[in-house]
């Protein structure tokens, strides 16, 4: 089960999270791998880790990361 997205933590809108694969239309890339991104729909904001990606996880774990930066606020650890 996924865990609720926090809003934007600037402007406090709606978020979504993006799933994007890691390969392009020629099949250049690491097919079937994915990384994820967290982005507020209002002022673009976003979270971004390096290397959470899908080619030395599963995609739930991915998930999982991006999801858990995205809702962690100052003074929480």
């Amino acid at each position: 089960m996924m865990k609720e997205l926090k809003p934007c933590p600037f402007c406090g809108s709606e978020v979504e999270l993006e799933k994007i694969p890691l390969w392009n239309e020629n099949g250049r890339g690491y097919k079937d791998c994915y990384d994820f991104e967290i982005r507020c729909k209002k002022c673009g904001c976003r979270v971004d880790q390096p290397e959470n990606d899908t080619i030395y996880r599963s995609e739930e774990k991915a998930k999982k990361n991006a999801i858990k930066a995205w809702n962690r606020r100052v003074g929480e650890y």
